[in-house]
Parts: C-alpha cells; sequence; structure tokens
C-alpha cells in the first residue's frame, strides 16, 4: 500500500532521529512523550512503544523525573537558557531542551537532546590538573623558565614566577614588554648574543649561554641560560624553550681566581661545589679541592693521580669530548652537561658539571676549570617521575603515552616487519564486581607479568586501559607473534587468582610495507581482538560464574541449601499462580541465584554470631545490587539480574535497594521475597530466632500489605504451606 506524503515525511523524521548521535526526544504539555529515538530505547532499556504516552515519572526514578520535569519547567519559564550538564548512572551529559510552538504560536510541548561527555570532562579535568602540576613545578626551578616565539625580537610567550626574584619584573610586566627580557641584556652583549642564538638555530644545537642583565634595581647580574628550540611536525622551527638561573656568584669568583690566586684558593678549596683544574688535552688533574674528591670517592691525592676519565661513566664520554672540543677551539666560552661518576665500591654519583677555561700567562688554553655539583638525590626524583610518567602503577607496564611514543620511534623501515598484538583480559569487571577491585588488581597484575615473562627483552608491553594491553613486537611477522600469543595463552591456561580464571582475548596485524599506516595496524588487530573476545567471553562468563557460586557456598556453607529450598519454593508458588513454563524456568533461577551479591561481603560478617549493627545491615543490605551488577553481564542471565535486585523491596515501599512500592516491585521478585523470607524464619541464622511452620505463616500473615503482597502470600499460605 502507497504511503501518503504526511507519512512518508513522518517516516523520514524518524529515521533521522534515529540516526542523531545522541539522545533526542519531544514531549508533549503534559510532560508525555511523544517521539523518542533509539539512544532512549537503548537507555531506559524498554522498546519505544512503552516509553511513548508516559512520562518522565513513570520511566525513572523520583529524584531524577524531579530534575528532569523540573528543567523542562524551567525552559518554558525562560529561566533556563542554553546547553547544560547533568548526571545520570554516574556519566556526565550535555543536554539542551526548547519549548515547541505550533503555527498559530501556542505550546504544544519541548524537545530537546542529550549526549553523554563524561570523557570530555574527564580530559578537560585531567589538562587542568596537569598544567597546574607544571605551573608548580616550574615555580620552584631556581630561576626562571620561558618560552619564547621565533620572530626577529624572541617575543615571550610565557615567564615562570621566578624571573622577578631573578630580574625584580613580574612576569606580566616582561610578558607586555614593559620592559622586554631582552631590554635587560647590556646593549654590547645584546648584538653579539642574538647573532648567536640565529646561527645555532640553524645548527640544532642546545644552547647554553652566560651574559649579564641589568634589574629593575639597577644591580647587575650574571646568568646563565639554557635553551633549545620547538618544532613542528614539520621541522620548523616555531619557539624556543630554556631556564636562565642567576649564576653572578660563580662570575664573581672566576674575576676573584684572576685577580688574586690567595683569594681563588681560599674559594677553591672551601667552595660547596667539587672544583678542579685540568689539563685540557691530555685529562691529568692540575688541583682538586675536598669537594671534588668526596664526590668521586678519593683522597685529594688519589684524585691528583688519576685521569677524570678513568672515574666518568663510559657512555657519557663522547658528549663530553665533543663539548670540550668546542671549548678548546673557542666555539663555545664554557659548557654545562649532567653526567655519571663512578666511585671505588662501583656505585654511581650523577653530577653536574660545568666546565670553562682556566688561563693565564703560563697555560693560555691548555687548561680548564671544572665546577662539579652532586645531584643524584635530584636525578633519583627526576627518574622517580619519569617513571610515574611513562609506566602503569599497578603493573608496572608501560603507559599508554609511553607506547604511543615508541610507536612512533620503531615505525621505521629498518624494524619492518612490525606486528602489533591487542590483549583484553577477560571477566574483569565480573571479577570485581564479585570479588572486588583488589583480586581484580591482582589478576591484572599476574597477567601482566606473565606477559612480560614470556615476551622478549626488546618488546614493548605496555597497558592502555583498565584491562587491555598491547604488545609491539619489531621486526616480527605474524607466524612469530602467534607463537608468542600462543606461549601466552599456555601459561595463563594454569593461573588462578582466588580460584578465578585467568584468560585473555588476542588480536594482532602486521606492517610489512613502509607505505602501511601503522594506525589502521592498530585498528585492524584491535578489531580482531573483539571478535575474539566475543566469541571467548561467554565461556569464561560462566565459568567465572560457576567460581563465584562455589565460591559462596565455600565461604557460607548454609547458604547453598537456603538457595536451592528458596529456588524450590519460588516454582511451587510460580505454579499456584499459573504461571508459564518458560518464567517458572527463570523464576527457579532467580531463587537459586537470589543471593549471589552475597560474594561481595564480608566472610565474617555472613558468619557471624548475635545481632548486627546498623553499618553491618547496610553492608549486607548491598548485596542485592551487587549480584545484579554479576547477572547483568551475562546475556542469558539479564532476563533474572533485576528480579534479583529487586527481590528486598516491600510493597509499602520501605525496602530496598531502590524503594519500589506495589506493580513496581517484579511479580518474580516478590515471590523471591515471601520464599526467602519463609526460608529465613524457618531455619536456622546465625543472627535471627528459628520459627515454626505456623508462627512463619502468621508472620507472613502480619506482614502482607506491607512487606508482601497480599494476593501472592494468600496463594502461598493456601495453595503451597497448607498443602505440604
Amino acid at each position: 500500500m502507497k504511503k501518503s506524503k504526511d507519512e512518508l515525511l513522518i517516516s523520514r523524521l524518524l529515521a533521522i532521529i534515529d540516526n542523531l548521535p545522541f539522545e533526542a526526544w519531544f514531549k508533549d504539555n503534559d510532560g508525555k512523550y511523544q517521539v523518542v529515538n533509539k539512544y532512549i530505547e537503548g537507555d531506559l532499556e524498554l522498546p519505544r512503544s512503552e516509553i511513548e504516552g508516559k512520562s518522565d515519572h513513570e520511566l525513572y526514578p523520583k529524584h531524577l523525573a524531579d530534575k528532569y520535569v523540573g528543567t523542562d519547567s524551567e525552559i518554558i519559564a525562560g529561566r533556563l537558557k542554553g546547553y547544560y550538564n547533568s548526571e545520570y548512572k554516574d556519566n556526565v551529559y550535555e543536554e539542551f531542551k526548547m519549548p515547541c510552538y505550533d503555527e498559530s504560536g501556542q505550546l504544544i510541548g519541548i524537545t530537546g537532546f542529550s549526549k553523554e561527555i563524561t570523557q570530555f570532562v574527564e580530559t578537560q579535568n585531567a589538562l587542568i590538573e596537569s598544567e597546574r602540576s607544571k605551573s608548580v613545578l616550574l615555580s620552584k626551578l631556581p630561576g626562571l623558565a620561558y618560552r619564547s616565539q621565533n620572530d626577529a625580537e624572541l617575543s615571550m610567550i610565557y615567564i615562570s614566577e621566578g624571573c622577578y626574584k631573578l630580574t625584580g619584573y613580574t612576569s606580566e610586566e616582561l610578558l607586555n614588554k614593559q620592559p622586554s627580557y631582552y631590554d635587560l641584556i647590556p646593549p654590547d652583549y645584546r648584538a653579539d648574543l642574538f647573532e648567536k642564538w640565529s646561527k645555532y638555530i640553524d645548527l640544532n644545537l642546545i644552547i647554553a649561554d652566560e651574559y649579564p642583565i641589568i634589574t629593575a634595581s639597577g644591580e647587575t647580574k650574571w646568568v646563565w641560560e639554557k635553551s633549545q628550540e620547538v618544532y613542528d611536525s614539520k621541522q620548523n622551527v616555531i619557539a624556543t624553550e630554556g631556564l636562565i638561573i642567576d649564576i653572578t656568584e660563580r662570575k664573581l669568583a672566576e674575576t676573584a681566581l684572576r685577580r688574586s690566586e690567595e683569594r681563588f684558593r681560599t674559594m677553591f678549596e672551601e667552595a660547596p661545589l667539587g672544583m678542579g683544574i685540568f689539563d685540557s688535552v691530555t685529562g691529568e688533574a692540575y688541583e682538586v679541592n675536598a669537594r671534588l674528591a668526596e664526590i668521586i670517592g678519593r683522597s685529594i691525592e688519589e684524585a691528583l693521580m688519576i685521569n677524570w676519565m678513568k672515574y666518568s661513566h663510559p657512555d657519557d664520554l663522547e658528549e663530553y669530548f665533543k663539548k670540550l672540543e668546542l671549548l678548546n677551539s673557542n666555539k663555545l666560552t664554557a659548557f654545562s652537561m649532567d653526567k655519571r661518576y663512578i666511585k671505588p665500591d662501583g656505585s654511581i654519583v650523577w653530577v653536574n658539571v660545568t666546565v670553562a677555561p682556566f688561563k693565564n700567562e703560563d697555560y693560555a688554553n691548555t687548561r680548564h676549570l671544572c665546577m662539579v655539583e652532586d645531584i643524584t638525590e635530584r636525578k633519583q626524583k627526576q627518574e622517580e617521575i619519569l617513571y610515574l610518567s611513562y609506566y602503569d602503577q599497578l603493573t608496572g607496564l608501560y603507559n599508554r603515552r609511553f607506547y604511543e611514543e615508541e610507536l612512533k620511534r620503531l615505525d621505521t623501515p629498518r624494524n619492518l616487519p612490525i606486528t602489533l598484538v591487542m590483549a583484553d583480559l577477560n571477566g574483569l569487571k565480573l571479577t570485581n564486581d564479585a570479588f572486588g577491585h583488589t583480586v581484580g588488581d591482582q589478576l591484572l597484575i599476574k597477567f601482566a607479568e606473565i606477559i612480560k615473562r614470556v615476551c622478549r627483552t626488546d618488546d614493548i608491553v605496555a597497558r592502555i586501559g583498565g584491562d587491555e594491553f598491547v604488545i609491539l613486537l619489531p621486526k616480527t611477522d605474524s607466524k612469530d607473534a602467534e607463537e608468542i600469543i600462543e606461549r601466552i595463552n599456555h601459561t595463563i591456561s594454569s593461573e588462578r587468582i582466588n580460584h578465578i580464571v585467568c584468560s585473555a582475548s588476542f588480536g594482532f596485524d602486521t606492517k610489512r610495507k613502509v607505505t602501511e599506516d601503522i594506525q589502521k595496524i592498530f585498528i585492524y588487530a584491535e578489531d580482531q581482538m573483539y571478535k575474539h573476545k566475543l566469541y571467548e567471553s561467554t565461556t569464561i562468563r560462566n565459568e567465572t560464574l560457576e567460581i563465584i557460586v562455589k565460591a559462596l557456598y565455600e565461604k557460607n556453607e548454609k547458604e547453598q541449601a537456603h538457595c536451592e529450598r528458596v529456588s524450590q519454593l519460588c516454582e511451587k508458588i510460580g505454579k499456584a499462580l499459573r504461571m508459564k513454563t518458560e518464567d517458572l524456568s527463570e523464576l527457579r533461577r532467580a531463587g537459586l541465584l537470589h543471593d549471589i551479591g552475597l560474594i561481595g561481603i564480608d566472610d565474617n560478617l555472613l558468619n557471624k554470631s548475635g545481632g548486627l549493627t546498623i553499618s553491618e545491615t547496610e553492608s549486607i543490605m548491598r548485596h542485592p545490587e551487587i549480584g545484579y551488577q554479576i547477572l547483568r553481564s551475562m546475556n542469558q542471565f539479564t532476563p533474572i539480574a533485576e528480579f534479583i535486585l529487586y527481590h528486598h523491596e516491600r510493597v509499602d515501599g520501605q525496602g530496598y535497594p531502590r524503594k519500589l512500592k506495589g506493580n513496581e516491585i517484579p511479580l518474580q521478585s516478590k515471590i523471591i521475597s515471601i520464599a526467602d523470607a519463609y526460608d529465613a524464619m524457618t531455619n536456622e541464622r546465625s543472627y535471627k530466632k528459628v520459627y515454626s511452620k505456623s508462627e512463619a505463616i502468621e508472620e507472613i500473615r502480619n506482614n502482607a500489605g506491607t512487606q508482601f503482597d497480599n494476593s501472592i502470600a494468600a496463594t502461598f499460605i493456601e495453595k503451597v504451606l497448607k498443602r505440604a
């Protein structure tokens, strides 16, 4: 039958609404939903036919419904305009609503949309915290840190708070060029420095310079500046970053050295820094002070008898020789670098070494002055910060940041073929829900240990998400990758954490050609992993559920018998109510698993003799929600998860966890409630007295209409208990 134009238009509009990438709806003046798209169906887990025509109070918990109705009123009254954020199910949503009018201007309802922005908000907060941390770190530097543009004036775009102590000017004054930082450099130094820096930019070198500045008070200070160019993705210089510190005291000391041997000797011997005079070619030591001897772990006499190269770390020599060559050829006036010394006991000490020519009439250009600062503690702290920056704190594996940087570094022709392996730990959420995050963390740590142990030394193993791992295998083809995955699977198959099976789903792909995009390799490997996970997850969840049930019965030996009796009672009540066969099957299963959430409750509490405190009672009252979270993640148990969630609700609305009442409570939950209560009354419990059958019947009658459904209570007493 051919559709009319209006029908076609409505059909197309509905198709458009369904394909919007966010929740969209229209409510009439009575607050009833008239149009909703598929995302609202998914959020409410209801078909459109059961949503449309209902109000917020019929669909949502009261506190949320009140909130939604309230914002509707605010929008219509004009007190709320534009976008606003709201929270639902631990997620943040960006919402927008507006009133709708017909052609005559009459209000006909309200429409709106909602989009989840949880990740955006978390990322934004993380960025704010990151910038705050960087600001605090830079504010504690000795001197000032800066970033300048690559223009003719090297205009400053960032200056740290240390500038006031160094220059007497605030960062705002220098950034606004009132005055410019480079106005503080005396003119007879400024031109040479700018010319030199321009040359260094072309050479792609780290720049280290010393020069005087005139502070706000008119005082002359000498500063040491170390800077490096910042490049964009096309290797164009876009900025310069550096550190400027006050070295006035050192410059004065150097002047004093030239002017007076006696003054030099006093400063040299008593200086808090290690100091030495060495031959610029042979490395022979002419003078060393006590502090330098202490730093290298030798006496002054021993230090004078050995070449500095003997106690320098071999990995630092090449850089040091290059800088020393530039110094000896007058291409550098001085240089500074971090390096390592090796003490006689083999221990390593990190030092910052500043080297300058040591000239006089007798040996011009043949000796240099070396000033050494022990920075071991600072280096250790830097390494700790670096570790936190690149390593996952839980597993000790690399984190996503390090993986992404290594991927860029290794994505070169000489490393082909490169294979990416994605791994996803199965059953982590279920484990967390059932046994707590401590056991889930143990599962992650064990899996990380296995991967690290099985993989090769040069392989990069990283945890890039909650339960996701990636293995980067340079110079590795698909066949070798399959063997590595097989070894991992073989190893983890025998591992158990709290009886939980350790299992993972894998996917991989290999980049063989330079022209292939490594990100597409990642996406394909991830897709393969998810396909395997879909296939494997059901089996793993079933195994995990069996372990959860077994663990529950082991921690509370009476629980198994209780659950079996409740299941049998539920089936008898269902039959008395003439429920369908398939519904009876679900009811029987729900009765058997109704207390599965107790797995998340402390063992000592479950087996406690005597009365329970308020806090202990509240703890036990969490078990319906824990059971719901465990079962809803498994497709075959999803239908009964809600029955278990609400089996402690009361028809008078005084139950838990949602305080539902009357017909808001599913029939199956009401049946479980009365079966559970009867069995608890008539069998021994550590914190309650045992009722006789007649006493239990009387208790059920007394609570019918408040705790229990009247009709179900009557059926249970007359058709189940009295006929038994």
